[in-house]
């Protein structure tokens, strides 16, 4: 299943950053730029494989490190459990 924002968790933009409101944790988690934008993928749609060619398009990298970046970070959304992949 392609990673998706958990349903219960509220994303407010600031500037080029984002909030993320987990009211079940009860944790606010501030995402820079790069972290932003790769949430803003994880709709339930877009493979990680779709997002990291969109990654490297978008910020003019190279395959190798988008695919690094975006791994990372789909890692980290998981592990403070702001998306779901299953």
């Amino acid at each position: 299943m392609p990673p998706t924002i958990r349903s219960d968790v509220t994303v407010q933009h600031v500037d080029d950053e984002i909030l993320v409101l987990d009211l079940k944790s009860e944790h606010i988690h501030q995402l820079n730029a790069t972290a932003a934008w790769i949430l803003t993928q994880c709709n339930g749609e877009n493979s990680v494989e779709s997002i990291t060619s969109d990654f490297a398009e978008y910020f003019s990298l190279d395959p190798e490190t988008a695919a690094g970046d975006v791994a990372t970070a789909i890692e980290q959304l998981s592990q403070i459990k702001v998306i779901e992949l299953d």
